[in-house]
């Protein structure tokens, strides 16, 4: 059997989600659709809006075959990080091809920006250190030199998902991997774009509806298991500032323990992945304890440090993401199945005795190996608690999902 693999966060799963599966399944040819998705963080720094086990079983009715999570860690990484897991979790499970959504469904183009950033061809490496060099942040200045290096693929450069897209072709080129890459042209609304005109509404956009309660208007973009799961749940949708009290629980916590042991604040926040000593230093000096997650961010905000990396940096903290874990995920430490269908249980009949890395089916199995994760889980249903007093059950006793 033949398996294609997507990356994705389903935050929540919609319609052109499901022209993504579907494209997929019939350009690589693959018998088997693959889904690594993020479980209940993802990449933008936010809880997902509903839980991992119900985007499982919306995208296993959607077309997906398997969905297996990509750890947290990973999830809550840059671009960089967050595809190399993915990508390498895809290759682990024997998967043939990737395909993504991207502004352009030029590979070669996606491919020659990925190759520049990896080689570092004089001339861009030069254009790259003048623009650090002047103060720009590490995406805005790569983003600088391709453009001046590259300009035939001007329009390529600066799309959302073709930063992905470039992302995902580094890992396949950096570790040599068997692995085909299909772009996908993006259909309809922008990755950031919230309008609800469009034939494919963005996830964005729907988030922005929930936000707003306009339960009409998300029918028509979900699927419609996607939206019967959210329109029965009672444990959604979660936002970002549901975790305000948690930040600022956990941020005065650390703040005292500074003043007990003498030890500086911005010293200590400065462990956290992510957070430079001068990133620490504005944490540190702008942090009242009265602000929303939201609110906080956009103090913080400036022209070179964008709001999603300070939302990655806040969950860093209330998750205890340091840079000291980053040597445990320099490989892929297990795969997690959240679900499958017959043709995934098919597929992973056939592959399970070549895999290298844990599978894990059982997680009561994989406690220890797994601690990282099933915390932030806990974290994530505590916040989900304190907003709809809802008790969610832990991990322990989940069940896979089989459709």
């Amino acid at each position: 059997m033949k398996a294609c693999g997507i990356v994705a966060e389903y935050n929540p799963l919609h319609t052109g989600h499901v022209y993504q599966m579907n494209k997929a399944r019939q350009i690589s040819q693959a018998d088997c659709i693959i889904v690594v998705m993020s479980g209940n963080f993802v990449q933008r720094g936010e809880p997902a809006v509903i839980d991992k086990y119900a985007r499982t079983k919306a995208a296993l009715k959607a077309g997906a075959d398997i969905v297996v999570e990509l750890p947290v860690y990973y999830a809550l990484s840059s671009a960089e990080f967050f595809a190399k897991g993915a990508v390498l979790t895809l290759d682990a499970m024997k998967a043939s091809s990737i395909c993504f959504g991207a502004e352009t469904d030029n590979a070669d183009c996606l491919a020659k920006i990925s190759r520049a950033i990896i080689s570092e061809y004089p001339e861009y490496k030069a254009v790259l250190n003048k623009a650090l060099a002047s103060g720009c942040s590490y995406p805005s200045a790569r983003q600088t030199a391709l453009l001046e290096y590259l300009p035939e693929c001007k329009d390529i450069i600066t799309g959302s998902n073709n930063i992905l897209a470039i992302e995902y072709i580094k890992v396949i080129l950096c570790n040599k991997l068997n692995m085909t890459y299909y772009p996908v042209l993006r259909e309809g609304a922008g990755y950031n774009d919230d309008t609800d005109n469009a034939k494919y509404a963005s996830a964005f956009g729907i988030r922005k509806m929930l936000m707003s309660d306009e339960a009409e208007k998300l029918k028509t973009y979900l699927t419609p298991d996607m939206f019967e799961e959210i329109s029965h749940s009672q444990n959604c949708p979660v936002f970002l500032d549901d975790f305000s009290c948690i930040f600022n629980h956990k941020m005065l916590f650390i703040k005292q323990l500074c003043n007990i042991n003498n030890t500086d604040f911005a010293g200590k926040l400065s462990e956290y992945e992510d957070i430079s000593p001068d990133l620490a230093n504005r944490f540190a000096s702008t942090f009242t304890g009265k602000d929303t997650i939201s609110e906080f961010a956009m103090k913080i905000k400036t022209k070179n440090i964008v709001y999603s990396r300070i939302c990655r940096c806040i969950m860093h903290i209330i998750l205890e993401i340091k840079h000291s874990m980053s040597e445990k995920y320099n490989d892929i430490p297990y795969i997690r199945l959240l679900g499958f269908n017959k043709t995934g249980q098919q597929y992973l009949g056939s592959i399970k005795k070549n895999l290298d890395v844990p599978f894990i089916t059982k997680t009561a199995d994989y406690k220890n190996e797994l601690s990282f994760d099933l915390t932030c889980s806990d974290i994530y249903s505590q916040a989900v608690y304190e907003k709809y007093r809802y008790a969610m059950k832990n991990e322990l006793q989940q069940n896979i999902i089989r459709i």
